[in-house]
């Protein structure tokens, strides 16, 4: 939902094959918006992920199949190795060798590229909230993803999106995209929040009043953070340099990449193993775009091309 004016929004609807709607004859006139704007509804590819229990299921399923995973394990260098392949070196002492290296390292890209190539993304972490809000005593189970609720998006100001209550009984996510620019390694944790909470508090009074509970203040605060590329878009590439093709970078996701994360990490993964990515090209995804060097100022294609 959103100005018609909106480009991205129209495309976005375009691509999911939305379907117009009357807000006001859809799930009990949860939602109230401006008049003129453009209100969509999707079933294409659409609902929820739980990313904690995704996380934890991955990462079972790699050390099955003979991964080693170090939690908490803090990376210092990346080198090449004297007789070729690639060497990490950690905090604790720790060296890790093998013929390729992917580096998935969120937050701390930029710096631990620079440090270790020179190398300089401007990708800029974002100190980001997910916050959860009451829904009004006797509607809780309307807005469930049992009973149909959906996904949604708002395009306006501010930028809004949330899911149906799903995961805590009696409570709704609705948050806001963005947020103050951080530093991962000397973050404070509460920069922001007060703007933030203020301006979603202000968006639930004018779209979903009747339905979710706002004057009395948020129920419960989740901070995390995003790592933003200028033009929101990511970064898969080979490091280059005097690392060749033996470093593979996956960066800069911007918030909504986890939802891409199998398939990024396939790509990734063919990358660093068979030097391309078959997974990429038979999907007809040109990977040019999500070079590293397109940030020297001769940015290669647009940045919605997928």
């Amino acid at each position: 939902m959103g100005p018609r004016s909106n480009a991205a929004l129209v495309a976005a609807a375009e691509n999911a094959g939305a379907v117009e709607v009357d807000l006001a004859q859809r799930w009990g006139g949860a939602f109230r918006v401006p008049d003129g704007w453009l209100t969509a509804v999707s079933e294409h590819g659409g609902g929820v992920l739980s990313a904690t229990k995704a996380v934890a299921m991955f990462q079972a399923l790699a050390v099955k199949k003979g991964a080693a995973v170090r939690d908490n394990a803090e990376v210092l260098s990346i080198e090449k190795g004297p007789d070729g392949g690639v060497v990490v070196k950690t905090s604790s002492g720790e060296e890790f060798r093998g013929a390729k290296c992917v580096v998935t390292v969120g937050a701390w890209a930029s710096k631990l590229l620079r440090s270790v190539a020179g190398v300089e993304l401007p990708i800029q972490p974002l100190h980001t909230l997910t916050l959860y809000w009451r829904i009004k005593p006797g509607g809780e189970s309307d807005l469930t993803a049992k009973a149909g609720f959906p996904t949604f998006s708002s395009y306006g100001d501010p930028p809004v999106y949330g899911t149906p209550s799903l995961e805590l009984p009696g409570l709704i996510k609705i948050s806001c995209d963005g947020g103050p620019p951080c530093d991962p390694d000397g973050r404070d944790w509460v920069s922001g929040d007060r703007e933030v909470t203020e301006r979603v508090a202000r968006w639930i009074e004018a779209s979903m009043a009747g339905h979710v509970e706002a004057a009395g203040g948020l129920v419960i605060r989740q901070s995390c953070m995003c790592s933003m590329t200028p033009d929101a878009d990511f970064v898969m590439d080979f490091l280059g340099g005097d690392f060749g093709e033996d470093v593979v970078v996956g960066a800069g996701f911007s918030g909504h990449g986890f939802k891409m994360g199998p398939a990024v990490g396939r790509i990734l993964a063919e990358m660093a193993i068979d030097g391309k990515a078959n997974t990429a090209a038979e999907a007809g995804v040109e990977l040019g775009h999500y070079r590293i060097n397109r940030f020297d100022g001769n940015p290669m294609g647009n940045a919605k091309d997928y």
